[in-house]
């Protein structure tokens, strides 16, 4: 960060959608260089711990995991005088997903 005594940071972002986090992924049985070596393991499926047919899910909004979203606002730029040696100020704040209308595409 720059050295901006006067500068803040503001990381807003939403939470509170099922996101993807990560994959299961098996060995594939690729019969020439040209095939992929891996591919998703669709038979992981354990739905009490949120894994459902090889993806694992968390909280975030629904494209970026909540892990993601938030580290450098809540850790990174915050106390660390390496990455913010002028002690700009971090103000964070996550928002609940609220839907308030839906449209259905009749395509």
């Amino acid at each position: 960060l720059p050295d901006a005594l006067s500068m803040t940071i503001y990381c807003l972002y939403g939470v509170g959608i099922e996101t993807e986090r990560a994959y299961y992924y098996k060995k594939s049985n690729a019969s020439s260089e040209e095939d992929l070596p891996f591919l998703m393991d669709s038979t992981v499926h354990d739905p009490t711990n949120n894994i459902r047919f090889g993806t694992k899910f968390s909280d975030g909004d629904v494209s970026v995991p909540l892990v993601s979203l938030g580290y450098m606002c809540v850790d990174g730029w915050k106390d660390n005088k390496r990455l913010n040696p002028s002690a700009v100020r971090v103000f964070t704040r996550e928002f609940l997903h609220q839907e308030e209308f839906r449209v259905n595409d009749p395509m």
